[in-house]
């Protein structure tokens, strides 16, 4: 770009004598600033791959648009970057992704790797993972209050976590909050203009036995919570969708207050929108009683 006519030297810089300029990165800096280099490297991890069976050198992983990581984001400011660029980019539009000066797939690259977890992650590295591989869009609050469950356990392992690996450590701390009430079955009727609850819990506090509790209000969460045997105050509550057609699961997320104590908050997922959001009810309850009865020890 700034005149030459004519550029030599080698693929990845391992030439015969140090100094020799490396094709691909020169290639495809020209390919960032629209300049079309006329190479093809829509598979340049096999390209790499020879070259380093040839020539038994192997590449950087930071090397320039081939190494492993060059796509990768570990730090939390720049995965959320990267995240609302993606959320913002167009299909036919110029690629305008922060701190990704090239879109992978054009080299070949898919966009797993792209961000990773470890304990400096922040949440949008993990909201990003969890939309992304399971249709799982937690609330903002939630982000917050859920990287600090991971980044205890990537503290714990000293490793990354994949996103399965946080996909299950969702379910462990949110889904399988079941104790000290574990909700059994629920019915929803409507009484003079209110919503009526009866659910039935199985409790695990002296021994397991099964308790029903009612409750009316306007809704079946606020029903709900009329007939809890503890003061609750919801805080926020959000719902979508995870799939599409017959397979459709709802997720709900609820944020709320036990006995006056900070704020936590709870994930439901059920075939059944009201069943999920009790779900979520009963996480979130479980989780704060849990935390209490802890602090009360």
């Amino acid at each position: 770009m700034a005149g030459a006519d004519r550029v030599e030297g080698c693929l990845f810089g391992n030439g015969e004598r140090t100094g020799n300029v490396d094709l691909v990165t020169v290639a495809l800096n020209l390919y960032t600033q629209g300049v079309n280099p006329e190479l093809d490297f829509s598979d340049i991890d096999g390209v790499r791959k020879v070259v380093e069976e040839c020539n038994q050198i192997a590449v950087h992983p930071r090397h320039p648009y081939v190494g492993d990581l060059v796509h990768t984001a570990f730090s939390g400011s720049h995965q959320d970057a990267i995240r609302k660029g993606f959320a913002q980019q167009k299909a036919d539009g110029l690629w305008e992704v922060p701190y990704l000066p090239i879109d992978p797939a054009d080299i070949g690259r898919s966009y797993e790797a792209v961000i990773r977890v470890n304990s400096q992650s922040g949440k949008g590295g993990i909201a990003y993972l969890l939309e992304q591989e399971y249709g799982i869009s937690l609330p903002r609050r939630m982000q917050i209050e859920f990287s600090q469950v991971v980044q205890r356990e990537t503290d714990r392992l000293g490793l990354e976590m994949t996103a399965q690996q946080i996909h299950a450590l969702l379910h462990s701390e949110y889904l399988q909050a079941n104790t000290p009430y574990a909700l059994v079955s629920h019915r929803l009727q409507e009484e003079n203009g209110h919503s009526a609850v009866e659910v039935e819990v199985s409790s695990k506090g002296q021994g397991e036995t099964n308790l029903s509790w009612r409750g009316k209000g306007n809704g079946a969460l606020e029903a709900l919570v009329a007939g809890l045997p503890v003061p609750v105050e919801i805080m926020d509550y959000n719902e979508h969708a995870i799939g599409a057609g017959t397979n459709a699961k709802a997720a709900a997320y609820i944020e709320l207050r036990v006995n006056g104590e900070r704020a936590v908050h709870g994930v439901g997922i059920d075939e059944n929108i009201t069943t999920a959001s009790f779900k979520a009810l009963f996480s979130a309850l479980n989780r704060s009683l849990s935390e209490q009865q802890a602090k009360a020890a």
